[in-house]
């Protein structure tokens, strides 16, 4: 705990000593809410809270004050008492103009909160602050785009609508397309009157109850009729979002400055800096493959017949992302173990510069339960013949006729894919308990439909 010479300007402010400079902020705008002497019927004991509060957010702001003020109970310990009595003389601001300042309207010592009118000097409008620089930067929308395995493979274009809050172009968030003078007050949001009791003149001033403190009104004509006054509208964005070939589960594409220009707050609608649009990858799990180190594609449990790892043959592959048919050939004398792990480069995932990473398949060989003798006399007549004597192997299982066939032969080289497959999963799991708990800021009206049922998946032998 931060430890002061004298914590009354922080108890004023109802935070501790150690506050951050934004919490200081927000206790400061809590709290001058609370106390104006608008909404507290303008009571001496409300415009001294209010005064107080003032004064110590105007010395906690400051770096340097606030250094001093710990140290030793005072910003300036030889002129405080003469700076605090003159405060609006040396810095020509009120507490009313340091509420305006922070909120960016006009002199607020008198009728602030005005039924007919919004918060920010508009009615019911949007704020707008002088200068983009001096906004602050509103939230990112995220949203999860899913694709199959197939449509990253390929890549993709989809439609997404989002709904978003902008400033009205019509009246560029003025709420209005003309503001006139206030008559009362002449313009300048304050109202001076004075009053005389005998030799004494006793002269006061108090914001222009007509205009609420800002010098100008929308006349009932004026109003913008696209926004009706609001000076923000909601409206619905259709984005077109690229997918590009070989995109990894979890990568964005972000469109800057496309999320809401205008956000609810405490304190009502407030111009912001737009933020960004996100566009998270989500890849859904595929049938028969997944991913290894993000350009490679592994198939898990190809099943082979003993005569096939024993013998070789081809061994058909009826459900590449690619949509082609691969006719992987195992060479005679090549003999496929259980668990064995072979790959075929080139027949990956896309990667950049139009290259693919490998396809490694692990293979299953499907043993039969039981043989009867004759079974086994033949077999081992079969197995003393010389290799590839049967003609009949060979011939694919699945429809060849009219389809793209590649042929591939095998090669020895295979990653250690336990360990990546186990990463894979839980990468997976993590970001489908991510994708439960998410928010979801607008529903994806991608014109692609749903994923489609895999067909055929995994390999056939024959």
């Amino acid at each position: 705990m931060k430890s002061v010479s004298n914590s009354e300007l922080y108890d004023i402010l109802g935070v501790s000593a150690s506050a951050s400079r934004q919490d200081i902020k927000k206790a400061y705008r809590v709290n001058a809410l609370k106390h104006h002497p608008d909404k507290n019927g303008h009571s001496e004991e409300s415009k001294l809270k209010f005064q107080q509060i003032c004064k110590a957010y105007e010395i906690l702001k400051d770096e340097r004050k606030r250094e001093m003020y710990d140290r030793f109970g005072t910003a300036d310990e030889s002129q405080w008492h003469t700076e605090s009595t003159s405060y609006q003389e040396q810095s020509g601001m009120s507490a009313g103009d340091l509420f305006a300042q922070f909120f960016g309207g006009g002199s607020t010592t008198g009728s602030f909160f005005n039924d007919d009118m919004s918060f920010f000097g508009k009615r019911q409008g949007a704020h707008t602050a002088p200068s983009r620089r001096e906004l602050p930067r509103g939230p990112d929308i995220k949203h999860y785009l899913k694709c199959t395995l197939e449509e990253v493979y390929h890549g993709k274009r989809a439609k997404l609508a989002l709904k978003r809050t902008r400033l009205c172009k019509k009246c560029k968030g003025e709420g209005g397309l003309k503001a006139s003078q206030c008559y009362t007050c002449g313009g300048r949001g304050i109202r001076t009157e004075t009053k005389r009791h005998g030799p004494m003149v006793q002269t006061w001033s108090s914001t222009c109850s007509d205009c609420a403190g800002r010098g100008s009104f929308m006349k009932q004509k004026d109003i913008c009729r696209d926004c009706n006054g609001q000076g923000c509208i909601r409206e619905r964005r259709i984005f077109d979002i690229e997918v590009h070939k070989g995109m990894e589960n979890g990568q964005e594409v972000v469109l800057p400055g496309e999320a809401d220009e205008v956000v609810g707050s405490e304190l009502g609608s407030e111009h912001v800096i737009p933020g960004d649009v996100i566009i998270i990858l989500e890849q859904l799990p595929h049938k028969a493959f997944w991913r290894h180190r993000d350009a490679s594609l592994v198939l898990d449990h190809c099943k082979v017949d003993l005569k096939t790892s024993l013998c070789g043959g081809p061994v058909w592959v009826d459900s590449h992302p690619s949509g082609k048919l691969l006719k992987i050939d195992v060479l005679p004398g090549e003999i496929l173990k259980p668990g064995a792990i072979k790959c075929v480069e080139g027949m990956g995932m896309p990667k950049s510069g139009g290259r693919f990473g490998n396809l490694y398949i692990r293979f299953d060989v499907a043993f039969p339960e039981s043989l009867k003798p004759e079974t086994v006399e033949a077999l081992r007549a079969a197995l003393g013949q010389e290799p590839g004597a049967n003609s009949g192997a060979g011939e694919p299982a699945v429809a060849v006729e009219g389809r793209e066939v590649e042929e591939h032969v095998l090669s020895n080289f295979a990653p250690d894919l336990e360990l990546s497959r186990d990463s894979y999963r839980k990468r997976q799991a993590r970001g489908q308990s991510a994708s439960s708990k998410r928010r979801k800021y607008a529903d994806d009206d991608s014109n692609d439909s749903d994923v489609a049922d895999e067909q055929n998946g995994g390999c056939t032998v024959h």
